[in-house]
């Protein structure tokens, strides 16, 4: 089953329009990729939720989620400055979503701790975010994003902000948490996957 399809979905506003057509199957890696300003953080904010469509429609996974509140889409977004949480530590931002969607606390330390052995980052769960380099920190939303087991991850140039090392690094990352959980993943950049 095709698990996102942007069906003629438009925005237009003074200065730029963007139109959208495409379907992804699901469990597929896609990749965005442009210039700066070229619409690919808007086309994550439309699917998001975070901006709403003039025209068009939106389906995941065959359910119309066009007019549906960013709250109850069943989808994820990492952006590149990471919006982790300064004063909770790591077990607690990861967990998070899982509080969200009342998981019970005696299961949340299991997922928590599983996220981070996927992630790289097993034992961190009592770190501070302040102690944590950038590439730590971008692995802690991607272990917070995917606490939700969202039909949809879409990662906003999540690796802009770090050193060539760490953005090649958590490339092979992303590609490999890709195909441990399956998720449907749309990866907006510019520069070369």
């Amino acid at each position: 089953m095709d698990s996102l399809i942007c069906s003629n979905v438009s925005v237009q506003y003074p200065e730029f329009s963007l139109a959208l057509q495409f379907t992804i199957p699901s469990g597929k890696l896609v990749s965005i990729i442009g210039p700066s300003g070229c619409g690919k953080s808007t086309t994550l904010q439309i699917i998001s939720g975070l901006l709403p469509t003039q025209t068009g429609s939106i389906i995941l996974k065959g359910d119309d989620i066009t007019h549906t509140p960013v709250h109850e889409r069943n989808i994820a977004l990492v952006f590149q400055e990471y919006a982790l949480f300064p004063h909770m530590n790591v077990e607690q931002n990861i967990a998070y979503s899982l509080t969200l969607k009342h998981v019970p606390n005696s299961e949340k330390f299991e997922k928590v701790v599983a996220l981070l052995n996927l992630v790289g980052l097993e034992g961190y769960e009592k770190r501070k975010i302040g102690e944590l380099s950038g590439g730590e920190r971008q692995r802690v939303a991607f272990a917070r994003a995917l606490a939700s087991k969202p039909d949809v991850l879409l990662l906003d140039e999540p690796l802009s902000a770090l050193d060539a090392k760490n953005r090649k690094y958590l490339r092979h990352q992303i590609k490999s948490i890709h195909k441990k959980t399956d998720s449907t993943t749309i990866y907006v950049t510019h520069e070369q996957v």
